[in-house]
């Protein structure tokens, strides 16, 4: 780890101090969580490649900026955010909007609030009945880092979702968080609880505005009780000079289902941490992803799944398609606890390089310590098939939408399990868009 220069220390600890008087409304527990997540920060430093998690992501290019929370009042002119992207949903959805780190209420609902369902601030819960998130904001994360503190120390506000017992929620909750403010970095803090027997689908978005140097600094932990199903989806797309780090942590109680499902379309640097915990038994896990790198995109998944008890299954299925400079990262972890029997964990990774200069970086792992499990894991990385590229010319199709069609397809199994339709359209029209970018990109093999 890279330690805090003195000067670093100081500036980040006048941003605590800042921070802190900024929240005096909150509560004793809440100041204290902050003062030691902050000291937890300089004790632990910045990662670097000499670290196993973080071998192939070179963190220097965001941490020269000076990760702040961005000002209170809003930035003047907030810039540029992709329509399609602000307004997925619209119609279908219940919307909850952040700028900046903190709630913005000037963007429509679209739906009101579900019935029964809290759907609200965390600051707003944390101030008028702080019993609803009692011992859960940092309970659940594990390995946590220097980014992780931060975001304790500094989060400023962020999305609480309770999905009561017994409830299914059938239209989307969507949560967007847009970042504006040049050279400052945002806190988003997310805490889902879905109760007993219950089932929703939660969307997280994190965009950056078009042109500016912004960073989303976001924690999110998930919480499902027994018998609950949860479909989580997320999606990242800072500028192309932006910067995005997030953690997921998730908790499964008995019988639960989890359908997790990330996108990363952009970004200078784009770092997506996700740990699930398999605490009891007959559960379910799905992490499935799609990341599309051009250019100077630099992104990197790293997952875990931590199978503690016996009878649980779980899949994971990442697909990349990277061209120009681009460069992706996935390392997947699947890890089996002695008398975890019966446990049934598979992973998956598919690349396509479209240039010579694209660079990919796959390693799945297993830790199996139980002796009756089905485990298995795979990596493939590859160009376009020329075969096909050669069938679908002789047919009178120019090398671009050749290109587009063939990756189209490869990544399409990546939203089959998407099982809201609206939602799912959506999904497969915004990737076709920065399909026919990274088409154009794309060399011929």
């Amino acid at each position: 780890m890279a330690a805090l220069s003195s000067d670093a220390q100081a500036t980040y600890a006048a941003g605590l101090a800042q921070t802190l008087a900024s929240q005096g409304g909150s509560s004793p527990l809440l100041a204290l969580a902050r003062k030691d997540a902050f000291a937890a920060f300089v004790k632990q430093g910045w990662p670097t490649t000499k670290q196993e998690d973080w071998r192939f992501t070179d963190v220097s290019r965001l941490t020269r900026l000076t990760l702040l929370p961005a000002p209170a009042v809003p930035v003047v002119g907030g810039g540029v955010f992709p329509t399609n992207l602000v307004d997925l949903g619209r119609g279908f959805g219940h919307r909850m909007s952040f700028l900046d780190g903190r709630h913005d209420p000037s963007l429509p609902t679209w739906l009101p609030p579900p019935r029964e369902t809290i759907l609200a601030p965390l600051s707003s819960v944390v101030r008028d009945d702080p019993k609803q998130v009692e011992g859960f904001p940092g309970q659940i994360l594990r390995g946590d880092n220097a980014f992780v503190s931060l975001n304790t120390a500094f989060h400023t506000d962020g999305a609480f979702v309770r999905i009561p017992a017994g409830l299914a929620v059938e239209a989307p909750i969507l949560l967007v968080f847009r970042a504006s403010a040049e050279g400052s970095a945002s806190f988003p803090r997310t805490l889902v609880w879905a109760g007993r027997d219950s089932q929703a689908t939660v969307f997280e978005m994190h965009l950056g505005a078009d042109g500016r140097v912004t960073c989303s600094n976001a924690v999110t932990e998930i919480l499902l009780d027994p018998g609950a199903h949860l479909a989580y989806h997320s999606m990242q797309k800072p500028s192309s000079q932006g910067f995005h780090v997030g953690h997921l942590a998730v908790t499964q109680k008995a019988g639960s289902t989890l359908f997790a499902h990330n996108v990363s379309l952009d970004g200078r640097l784009v770092r997506n941490d996700a740990h699930v915990l398999l605490a009891e038994e007959n559960c379910t896990c799905q992490l499935d992803g799609i990341y599309l790198a051009a250019g100077g995109s630099h992104i990197d998944n790293n997952t875990c799944i931590d199978h503690r008890a016996p009878r649980c299954t779980s899949r994971e299925q990442y697909k990349g398609v990277v061209a120009e400079r681009g460069q992706a990262v996935w390392t997947g972890r699947a890890i089996v606890r002695p008398g975890a029997q019966g446990t049934d964990a598979r992973q998956t990774n598919r690349n396509l390089i479209l240039d010579d200069g694209a660079v990919v970086h796959a390693k799945p792992h297993l830790e199996i310590f139980a002796n009756d499990v089905k485990c298995s894991h795979g990596a493939t990385t590859g160009r376009l098939d020329p075969e096909a590229l050669f069938y679908l010319r002789s047919r009178g199709i120019g090398d671009n939408e050749a290109n587009q069609i063939l990756i189209s397809a490869f990544l399409r199994e990546g939203l089959a399990r998407v099982a809201n339709a609206p939602l799912r359209g959506e999904l497969e029209a915004i990737l076709a868009e920065r399909t026919r970018e990274l088409a154009r990109e794309g060399a011929s093999p």
